[in-house]
């Protein structure tokens, strides 16, 4: 077994992703091993039940055998991602894989814009405060490896590649809708 091995699992293991551009040194060191001996680490977690995944700059896991969850909660999560992805494609268009930005200016955006202020609001209904939204935000993001701090004096973050994880699987849903509705 590779010396890695628990490392990459605690963090796949967990729902988040392993990115080619990480600044983290240790996530990249993960990476480039998970890269380097992809069939070996496919091999062993697929024999823990945990299929690992290779997107487009960036690695996961998923089940082999689907976990007892319910459509409807699947949909949650899902719609969850949906409007997270709503919300930054409405702060700026182009939110996606290098993109940078500073929590402060979420925040100023959120202040001036009424459409911004009323999709932060939706994205999570338990937190007070627009600072409440975005630190909530921030950390959904960085859990997932979607983004990381790459400078914590001023705040600014870079969208890492698994960002395209999230953007693909919305995407799938637009590409299906719109193949429906010709049919119709």
């Amino acid at each position: 077994m590779r010396a890695n091995t628990l490392k990459i699992f605690e963090r796949l293991s967990k729902g988040a992703f392993l990115s080619v551009d990480s600044t983290d040194l240790e996530t990249k060191h993960l990476y480039n091993d998970i890269e380097e001996n992809y069939a070996d680490y496919e091999t062993f977690f697929l024999e823990l039940g945990l299929r690992l995944e290779a997107g487009d700059g960036y690695f996961y896991f998923s089940r082999t055998h689907e976990a007892k969850l319910t459509i409807e909660q699947k949909l949650q999560s899902f719609a969850q991602w949906v409007d997270i992805l709503d919300f930054l494609k409405t702060y700026d268009l182009t939110f996606s894989t290098g993109f940078q930005f500073r929590s402060t200016h979420i925040l100023e955006r959120i202040n001036l814009d009424v459409e911004l202020r009323d999709k932060a609001r939706k994205l999570f209904r338990k937190q007070n405060t627009n600072q409440d939204i975005i630190e909530k935000l921030l950390n959904e993001l960085g859990s997932m490896g979607f983004a990381e701090v790459i400078n914590e004096q001023d705040g600014t973050y870079k969208v890492t590649a698994a960002f395209r994880y999230a953007e693909e699987m919305v995407n799938l849903i637009t590409i299906y809708n719109e193949d429906e509705t010709p049919g119709l």
